[in-house]
């Protein structure tokens, strides 16, 4: 089979990478779900080989900080449309699909898109799916003869994590593969309107908002292109921002208007769920600095702290528990729908505040112990030389680097 994937390679912005962020964050999502392996690391930046890219689209979706960015958005023209398509069920066929006009599966129309199926996004398919309103058909047959039928995996687990959010909203999980419910022996294929993924119909509403400026100053969300900062302030070397992607899904979740009452399984989904032990937290605030998207919010006033989560921004990278000290933070099982779609802060954990008894840093207070010292001095810490912001830090840097006495 002739791959037949559209468009350039993707346009790569390395400092996006969370092994940027964090020498221990140890992510290769990008490396591992790449089918032909045009990505590998140098060290612990991202390098794409554009000669050996098949512009399937898998990395994009499977990156949580969109490190790698579509140059056409392919996957955006076929979401609009299937938009402009009546409602009924419709089927999803991938640019290498031998016959993609012929369906055996009960579906009004067949839509062509111009990558892998597998590069499709959780959002997309929600989208498209209307909140289960669509039955939504995904013909992943091909895959058995495809190059790079490996990716049928990602394609698998994407409609799992999409029919989880259904479900869990109280919709019908209508997103089906051929491969788990192939049409029936006896039934006949039959030619159906085939509609090109990449030329949707435009209505006057989507022509007026493609003509208007796009937002500036204070209107526009930030853009990072790296999220460590060299040369700021220590305070300001690790800005925090909700990927474009994590907005993207969270609009599409609060159309579905539903109940929100059910709980979403970290295997399956792609929120996380952190927890603090709240007796081994010492209120260094480390898991929040390192944090990429602000789930994790350290609060402090001279007496006291508190540490809250955000559920809607987690994007479940685990740097949080990498770069706890004390080993409070664990990643749990679940994450509430209700908490992410209502975006308000959970406290985990608040406390005291009091001066350690060698160095005066604030840390939190221990009612039980003699002498209060904080993380750094309670673990013998000796003078810190250097400070390196990028990834190589040893990680005993990254345990002080929250101690003013370096900064």
């Amino acid at each position: 089979m002739e791959l037949l994937f559209a468009g350039a390679a993707p346009d790569l912005y390395p400092g996006r990478c969370l092994n940027r962020r964090h020498a221990g964050a140890g992510c290769a999502r990008c490396v591992d779900g790449c089918p032909v392996q045009a990505i590998t690391f140098d060290g612990v930046t991202p390098q794409l080989d554009a000669d050996a890219c098949v512009r399937c689209g898998l990395c994009v979706p499977t990156c949580p900080t969109n490190c790698f960015v579509p140059a056409v958005a392919y996957e955006r023209k076929l979401c609009e449309t299937v938009a402009a398509l009546p409602p009924t069920p419709i089927a999803l066929v991938c640019a290498a699909h031998p016959a993609p006009a012929q369906s055996a599966a009960k579906v009004e129309a067949v839509v062509q898109h111009r990558r892998c199926l597998a590069a499709l996004a959780i959002a997309d398919l929600l989208e498209m799916a209307a909140g289960g309103a669509r039955p939504l058909w995904l013909d992943d047959r091909p895959c058995t003869d495809c190059p790079i039928g490996a990716a049928q995996a990602t394609l698998v687990r994407t409609v799992d994590a999409a029919r989880t959010l259904l479900h869990a909203s109280g919709h019908s999980p209508a997103i089906l593969l051929h491969s788990e419910r192939p049409p029936a022996s006896d039934a006949k294929a039959r030619r159906v309107p085939l509609y090109d993924g990449a030329q949707p119909e435009i209505s006057r509403r989507v022509l007026f908002a493609r003509l208007r400026p796009p937002l500036t100053g204070e209107d526009a969300p930030p853009v990072l292109d790296d999220l460590v900062q060299r040369g700021a302030p220590l305070s300001a070397r690790l800005p925090q921002q909700t990927p474009a992607s994590r907005r993207r899904l969270l609009a599409a979740l609060a159309l579905q208007q539903s109940a929100a009452d059910g709980d979403l399984p970290a295997a399956h989904t792609p929120f996380g769920a952190v927890e603090i032990g709240a007796a081994r937290c010492s209120a260094c605030g480390l898991c929040a600095r390192f944090c990429p998207t602000g789930a994790l919010q350290f609060a402090s006033s001279d007496e006291q702290f508190t540490l809250s989560f955000y559920a809607a921004a987690c994007i479940d990278c685990v740097i949080c528990t990498v770069a706890c000290p004390e080993g409070a933070v664990r990643m749990g099982a679940a994450a509430s729908l209700d908490a992410i779609l209502r975006d308000e802060a959970i406290i985990c954990v608040a406390g005291a505040l009091t001066p350690c008894a060698v160095c005066g840093v604030a840390t939190r207070a221990d009612a039980n112990a003699q002498t209060v010292r904080c993380h750094v001095c309670r673990q013998g810490a000796g003078a810190v030389t250097s400070l390196r912001d990028e990834a190589g830090l040893m990680a005993d840097l990254l345990k002080r680097s929250a101690h003013p006495i370096y900064e």
